[in-house]
This record gives C-alpha cells, structure tokens and sequence, in this order.
C-alpha cells in the first residue's frame, strides 16, 4: 500500500512539474522573466549606403520591463549597421492607463534608451488612457508628454501635452513631417494635423495614429472618419502607421486627388511577450519599402500569424 502511495506521489509531482512547463504565456507578463535579446540573434535586415530604416512600434502592453530593454538594446545597437533612423510607437503602451507606475516607468526607462542616439515619437493608445477620468491623458502625458521631447528640435509642435504632435525627421535624403495623434481624436486634433500639414508642405508628411487599419487592411469606422478629415486634405500624407487591431501588413490607396498613400498596420499584441515588431526599410535605389518583422527576443522573423503579412514590399510614393 505505502509502495502505491509513493508512486501515485511521484506521479503527481511530475504531471505538476510538466504542467508548469507547459502553461500558455499569459496576456499580462506579470512578474518580469528576465528576458534579454538574444546573443546569437541574426537580424533579417539588410544593410547598405541607400537603405534607411525606420523601427516601427506598436501595442507593447503585454511586454515585460525586461523585453522593453531587450528591444531597444538591439534597435539602438542595430542602428548604425542598419541605418535605423527613426523610431515610431503607435500607441498601446501599457495594459492599462490606470495600472502601477511601475509599469510606465520600465517603459519609459527602456523608450529613453534612444535618447540622444535616434529621434523618437509616441502617441497614447486606448489602453495608454486612464477610464472615467476627467483627463484620460494624465498619465501618458506625465511620461511622453511635452517635456519628454524638451530641447529635442525635431519636436516642433504640440496640442494638450502631446495628446497629439508633430516632429521633422530626414530619413535617408527625404524630409519628413511627422504628426501623432493618439485615439479617440477630438476636432482640435484634427485640425492641429491639417495645420501641421499645411505648415511644411514641402516634406513628405506621414500620419501616425493608434486606429485606423482593421486585421483585414481594411478602413475602420476610425479609418474613414480621418481619411476624409485629414489624409484628403493634406495633400503632402504620403504615408499612415497604425496598430490597435492585431496583425501586420501594408495596403496602398489613391486619394481622390491621385496621390498613392501607403497604409501600414503593426500590431503583435498576439504574440504577448515575445517583443516583435516592424522595421520598414526605405530603398532609395530601388524605391521600394520593405517590411520586416523580426523580435530580437526569439530571434525569428518568421510570422507568428500570417507569414505572406510578416514581410510585404510596397512602391515609395513619394
């Protein structure tokens, strides 16, 4: 009988043991893994004199502080040998608005890592917003609000804090406007971006905001309403990065007045914790944009979804 009972014991300790080991990875890292990048990682980007990258980041809220660190170690380590010359997040930062600052703080630790090295912009996802707030943007706006980008010249406009802003960047032999505007625009936003726009008609503008492409590539109900209101109306929006909805790839659109606009979503909030995101490389000699998704984490660039929306090649529009 003892002899059964250690067996059943043994038994049970193993199945509990293996049952550790398998456990689904959770939406919420929770306690921090300790995860780093990979040593022997092998980024999939190609390098050369005519190729420039910008890091496009997006919906980050399932990370660890340790993945946050792990990925801009590489982006900045990376930086020179790929030319990575700009940094975009789309927003989704954290889980939620309200949660421990701690949570903010690894974020920002990490984000900070570029500073002085490579330009940066942010705007605030849904999450990034603290619910039945009377300022939903408090938070966010406390660690990339206007002083983030305080004596940075490429900064060059703001409304409420960096609820939505505007930075030049050259990338490669191009000059771009950048304008952010983070979800649930009001008019003002809206009429910031057009006036922003307006203001350096001779760059390249390129709209950066939390919702506007579905899963499918497809205009969401947010899509259309800033189309109309802002991409129609500028008429140098050559480009609009996105996330919110889960998935990667690239559709390109004509405007009522003929311009071609390329329409990017990133978005690996499926992957949880693995750190993926989208490096869109712009060849001047070709002139094509290439997207490529890779993590540093698990050294993949293999789709964690949809492999033909991992890796896509568009025509430069501008």
């Amino acid at each position: 009988m003892k002899r059964r009972i250690a067996l059943f014991l043994s038994a049970l300790m193993l199945m509990l043991m293996f049952a550790g080991c398998s456990a689904a990875p959770s939406e919420d890292p929770g306690e921090d893994p300790g995860v780093t990048a990979k040593e022997d990682a092998v980024c999939p980007l190609e390098s050369g004199d005519n190729i420039h990258t910008i890091a496009f980041v997006s919906d980050t809220q399932r990370w660890s502080g340790s993945t946050f660190d792990a990925v801009f170690d590489s982006i900045v380590a990376d930086s020179g040998k790929y030319n990575i010359e700009y940094v975009v997040h789309t927003g989704d930062i954290i889980q939620e608005g309200g949660d421990p600052e701690a949570k903010w703080e690894a974020a920002k630790a990490a984000i900070s890592k570029l500073d002085g090295k490579i330009p940066y912009g942010i705007l605030a996802g849904n999450h990034d917003q603290v619910d039945g707030s009377d300022n939903p943007f408090e938070v966010y706006s406390k660690y990339f609000g206007d002083e983030c980008y305080s004596g940075r010249d490429y900064e060059v406009a703001s409304y409420e804090n960096c609820r939505a802003h505007a930075q030049l960047v050259t990338i490669g032999s191009t000059d771009f406007v950048f304008v952010f505007i983070s979800y649930g625009p009001n008019g003002e936003c809206i009429k910031f971006a057009n006036e922003v726009f307006a203001k350096y008609p001779d760059r390249v503008g390129v709209l950066c905001t939390h919702e506007y492409l579905t899963t499918d590539l497809e205009l969401s109900d947010m899509g259309e309403y800033m189309l109309k209101k802002i991409v129609e109306q500028s008429e140098n929006v050559k480009m609009v990065l996105c996330g919110h909805e889960s998935g990667a790839g690239c559709y390109t659109i004509t405007t009522s007045d003929g311009r071609q606009v390329v329409q990017i979503l990133a978005n690996y909030q499926d992957a949880n914790n693995e750190g993926t995101i989208l490096y869109l490389q712009i060849n001047e000699e070709t002139g094509k944009l290439e997207g490529i998704s890779y993590s540093p984490v698990t050294n993949s660039d293999e789709g964690y979804r949809d492999s033909d929306a991992d890796r896509f090649t568009a025509d430069i529009t501008w």
